[in-house]
Protein backbone atom coordinates (compact mmCIF):
# COMPACT_ATOMS: atom_id res chain seq x y z
CA UNK A 1 0.00 0.00 0.00
CA UNK A 2 2.73 2.00 0.83
CA UNK A 3 4.53 1.83 -2.68
CA UNK A 4 1.10 2.92 -4.66
CA UNK A 5 0.53 5.62 -2.03
CA UNK A 6 4.36 6.91 -2.58
CA UNK A 7 4.27 6.30 -6.51
CA UNK A 8 1.55 8.14 -6.66
CA UNK A 9 2.70 11.18 -4.57
CA UNK A 10 6.15 11.36 -6.72
CA UNK A 11 4.35 11.06 -10.10
CA UNK A 12 2.65 14.27 -9.09
CA UNK A 13 -1.33 13.09 -9.42
CA UNK A 14 -1.60 13.54 -5.46
CA UNK A 15 -0.26 15.73 -2.64
CA UNK A 16 -2.03 13.83 0.27
CA UNK A 17 -3.04 9.82 -0.24
CA UNK A 18 -4.98 7.98 3.14
CA UNK A 19 -4.12 4.95 2.98
CA UNK A 20 -6.22 2.35 5.12
CA UNK A 21 -5.66 -1.29 6.50
CA UNK A 22 -8.70 -2.94 7.85
CA UNK A 23 -9.43 -6.19 8.33
CA UNK A 24 -12.48 -8.58 10.13
CA UNK A 25 -10.66 -12.03 10.64
CA UNK A 26 -13.08 -13.12 13.21
CA UNK A 27 -15.24 -13.91 10.48
CA UNK A 28 -12.49 -16.11 8.66
CA UNK A 29 -11.96 -18.38 11.42
CA UNK A 30 -12.80 -21.48 12.45
CA UNK A 31 -13.06 -20.92 16.10
CA UNK A 32 -12.52 -24.86 16.54
CA UNK A 33 -9.26 -24.79 15.18
CA UNK A 34 -7.02 -23.46 18.23
CA UNK A 35 -4.06 -23.65 16.41
CA UNK A 36 -5.50 -20.49 13.91
CA UNK A 37 -8.16 -18.38 15.60
CA UNK A 38 -6.29 -17.61 18.98
CA UNK A 39 -3.84 -15.37 16.33
CA UNK A 40 -5.90 -13.50 14.66
CA UNK A 41 -7.86 -10.04 15.78
CA UNK A 42 -10.12 -7.57 13.78
CA UNK A 43 -8.50 -4.27 13.30
CA UNK A 44 -8.39 -0.79 10.99
CA UNK A 45 -5.65 1.87 10.63
CA UNK A 46 -5.20 4.40 8.82
CA UNK A 47 -2.09 6.74 7.64
CA UNK A 48 -1.59 9.81 5.52
CA UNK A 49 1.37 10.19 3.40
CA UNK A 50 2.01 13.84 2.22
CA UNK A 51 4.28 15.49 -0.50
CA UNK A 52 6.93 17.21 0.86
CA UNK A 53 9.28 20.58 -0.81
CA UNK A 54 12.42 18.55 -0.31
CA UNK A 55 14.04 15.74 -1.92
CA UNK A 56 14.16 12.95 1.04
CA UNK A 57 15.40 9.59 0.95
CA UNK A 58 12.16 7.63 1.25
CA UNK A 59 12.27 4.23 -0.37
CA UNK A 60 10.23 0.93 -0.23
CA UNK A 61 10.45 -2.79 -1.82
CA UNK A 62 8.09 -5.28 -2.31
CA UNK A 63 8.13 -8.69 -3.35
CA UNK A 64 5.82 -11.88 -3.55
CA UNK A 65 6.20 -15.90 -4.61
CA UNK A 66 3.08 -17.21 -5.82
CA UNK A 67 4.19 -20.72 -5.39
CA UNK A 68 4.31 -19.97 -1.54
CA UNK A 69 0.82 -19.06 -1.38
CA UNK A 70 -0.86 -22.08 -0.49
CA UNK A 71 0.82 -21.79 3.24
CA UNK A 72 -1.77 -18.92 4.04
CA UNK A 73 -5.22 -19.20 2.26
CA UNK A 74 -8.89 -18.20 2.50
CA UNK A 75 -11.42 -19.52 -0.15
CA UNK A 76 -14.50 -18.69 -0.76
CA UNK A 77 -16.90 -20.34 1.56
CA UNK A 78 -13.93 -21.98 3.82
CA UNK A 79 -12.12 -20.81 6.66
CA UNK A 80 -8.45 -19.10 6.93
CA UNK A 81 -5.78 -21.88 6.50
CA UNK A 82 -2.51 -21.26 7.53
CA UNK A 83 0.49 -23.53 7.38
CA UNK A 84 2.26 -21.46 10.75
CA UNK A 85 5.50 -22.91 10.31
CA UNK A 86 6.08 -21.99 6.58
CA UNK A 87 4.75 -18.41 7.19
CA UNK A 88 6.91 -18.39 10.09
CA UNK A 89 10.08 -19.49 8.18
CA UNK A 90 9.27 -17.46 5.28
CA UNK A 91 8.81 -14.53 7.51
CA UNK A 92 12.30 -14.88 9.66
CA UNK A 93 14.36 -15.35 5.54
CA UNK A 94 12.31 -12.55 3.43
CA UNK A 95 11.94 -9.55 6.22
CA UNK A 96 15.29 -9.07 7.06
CA UNK A 97 16.50 -9.29 3.77
CA UNK A 98 14.06 -6.87 2.38
CA UNK A 99 14.70 -4.25 5.22
CA UNK A 100 18.34 -4.77 3.80
CA UNK A 101 17.16 -3.76 0.48
CA UNK A 102 15.29 -0.88 0.89
CA UNK A 103 17.84 0.44 3.87
CA UNK A 104 21.15 -0.18 1.45
CA UNK A 105 19.23 2.02 -1.55
CA UNK A 106 18.48 4.29 0.71
CA UNK A 107 21.95 4.43 2.04
CA UNK A 108 20.74 4.41 5.74
CA UNK A 109 22.63 2.00 7.77
CA UNK A 110 21.08 -0.12 10.68
CA UNK A 111 22.31 1.67 13.24
CA UNK A 112 20.49 5.01 11.86
CA UNK A 113 16.99 3.51 12.50
CA UNK A 114 15.09 4.94 15.54
CA UNK A 115 12.28 2.22 15.26
CA UNK A 116 11.22 -0.91 13.30
CA UNK A 117 8.10 -0.96 12.96
CA UNK A 118 7.10 -4.75 11.56
CA UNK A 119 3.62 -6.50 10.94
CA UNK A 120 2.38 -7.07 14.13
CA UNK A 121 1.94 -11.28 13.34
CA UNK A 122 4.21 -13.16 16.42
CA UNK A 123 6.77 -12.43 18.66
CA UNK A 124 8.99 -14.58 17.96
CA UNK A 125 9.18 -13.18 14.08
CA UNK A 126 9.97 -9.94 15.68
CA UNK A 127 12.78 -10.92 17.70
CA UNK A 128 13.93 -13.18 15.09
CA UNK A 129 14.35 -10.20 12.56
CA UNK A 130 15.71 -8.04 15.03
CA UNK A 131 18.16 -10.63 15.68
CA UNK A 132 19.08 -11.36 11.95
CA UNK A 133 19.61 -7.44 11.65
CA UNK A 134 22.18 -7.40 14.74
CA UNK A 135 19.44 -4.27 15.88
CA UNK A 136 18.35 -4.29 19.64
CA UNK A 137 15.23 -5.03 20.43
CA UNK A 138 13.75 -1.61 21.90
CA UNK A 139 13.93 -0.51 18.56
CA UNK A 140 10.96 -2.79 17.54
CA UNK A 141 7.94 -1.98 19.40
CA UNK A 142 5.06 -3.88 19.48
CA UNK A 143 1.58 -4.69 20.03
CA UNK A 144 0.30 -8.40 19.56
CA UNK A 145 -0.16 -9.03 23.17
CA UNK A 146 -3.23 -6.55 23.48
CA UNK A 147 -4.12 -7.42 19.66
CA UNK A 148 -3.50 -10.18 18.26
CA UNK A 149 -2.33 -10.22 13.97
CA UNK A 150 -4.94 -7.61 12.93
CA UNK A 151 -3.60 -8.40 9.20
CA UNK A 152 -3.33 -5.17 6.99
CA UNK A 153 -4.53 -2.84 10.34
CA UNK A 154 -1.08 -3.82 12.61
CA UNK A 155 1.19 -1.31 11.29
CA UNK A 156 -0.88 2.20 11.32
CA UNK A 157 -2.47 0.67 15.10
CA UNK A 158 1.35 0.92 16.16
CA UNK A 159 2.20 4.17 14.47
CA UNK A 160 -0.40 5.65 16.10
CA UNK A 161 0.00 4.05 19.69
CA UNK A 162 3.47 4.76 19.04
CA UNK A 163 2.60 8.91 18.37
CA UNK A 164 -0.15 9.37 20.90
CA UNK A 165 2.41 8.15 23.58
CA UNK A 166 5.22 10.63 22.71
CA UNK A 167 7.88 7.79 21.96
CA UNK A 168 7.91 8.86 17.55
CA UNK A 169 9.43 12.07 17.25
CA UNK A 170 9.76 14.40 14.21
CA UNK A 171 12.70 13.80 12.04
CA UNK A 172 13.77 10.15 12.98
CA UNK A 173 14.06 7.41 10.80
CA UNK A 174 11.43 4.52 10.97
CA UNK A 175 11.24 1.44 8.79
CA UNK A 176 7.84 0.20 8.03
CA UNK A 177 8.04 -4.11 7.01
CA UNK A 178 5.07 -6.25 6.19
CA UNK A 179 4.60 -9.57 4.88
CA UNK A 180 1.21 -11.90 4.89
CA UNK A 181 -0.90 -13.40 1.81
CA UNK A 182 0.83 -14.33 -1.87
CA UNK A 183 3.18 -14.99 0.32
CA UNK A 184 3.95 -10.99 -0.15
CA UNK A 185 6.82 -9.10 1.97
CA UNK A 186 7.92 -5.75 1.67
CA UNK A 187 9.62 -2.74 3.54
CA UNK A 188 9.66 1.03 3.60
CA UNK A 189 12.33 3.29 5.12
CA UNK A 190 10.72 7.33 6.09
CA UNK A 191 11.43 10.00 8.40
CA UNK A 192 8.68 10.01 10.41
CA UNK A 193 7.26 13.79 10.25
CA UNK A 194 4.14 14.48 12.41
CA UNK A 195 2.89 16.67 14.85
CA UNK A 196 -0.72 16.06 16.41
Amino acid sequence: MYELGQLYIRSGKAKNVLLIGADALSRLVDWSDRGTCILFGDGAGAVVLTAEEQETKACEKIHSDGEKGVSLTCEKGTYLQMDGRAVFQFALSRVPEVIREVLKEAEVPVEEIDAFILHQANSRIIDGVAKRLKAPKEKFPRNIEAYGNTCAASIPILLNELNREGVLKKGQKLVLAGFGAGLSWGASVLDWDITE
